[in-house]
């Protein structure tokens, strides 16, 4: 018994080129949705008192629990959050294959690096917030293949 099979160079060579820019397209999308996913969990997170990894922030001085409770703010656990503006100010930018977590506001910026970095306070305490814990680390992966293979139809129907 013999097989044969015809093949069309060109046929094959245009599918690859459209799969191809399609692929860079895709890859934007699917980095756009996480790094909004991120800039999310790390709002989040810290809004809760938690550190990437687990476990509660330092907490604040007595000093600054008694400002905290004449401006009428929570004190019961840090949430790094005064007016709100550092959190609002967190946005990331995607470019090639890859996405920056940034502060688009350069006083905002240097307040969460005090914070997560430098150290706030006579005692320099250090509340690193600015990152991606394990966990959610995972769930970025999970998200972006999901969403990757979904847009790219690579996944048969049924399958996530």
């Amino acid at each position: 018994m013999e097989v044969g099979v015809n093949i069309n160079n060109i046929e094959v060579k245009n599918l690859l080129k459209t799969i191809s820019r399609k692929q860079k397209a895709v890859i934007t999308k699917s980095l756009n949705r996480v790094s909004n996913m991120a800039v999310l969990m790390i709002t989040k997170r810290t809004q809760g008192g938690k550190l990437p990894d687990g476990g509660n922030m330092r907490s604040y001085a007595s000093s600054t629990v008694r400002s905290r409770k004449k401006r009428g703010r929570q004190t019961g656990f840090v949430d790094l959050t005064d007016t709100g503006k550092m959190f609002r100010s967190l946005d990331f930018k995607t470019g090639g294959l890859k996405s920056t977590l940034f502060f688009a506001n350069k006083e905002r910026e240097k307040i969460a690096s005090y914070h997560d970095t430098f150290g706030v306070g006579k005692r320099k305490i250090k509340r690193p917030f600015f990152a991606i814990g394990n966990k959610e680390e995972d769930k970025i992966i999970k998200e972006f293949s999901n969403f990757y293979f979904k847009e790219m139809r690579l996944w048969a129907k049924g399958k996530t």
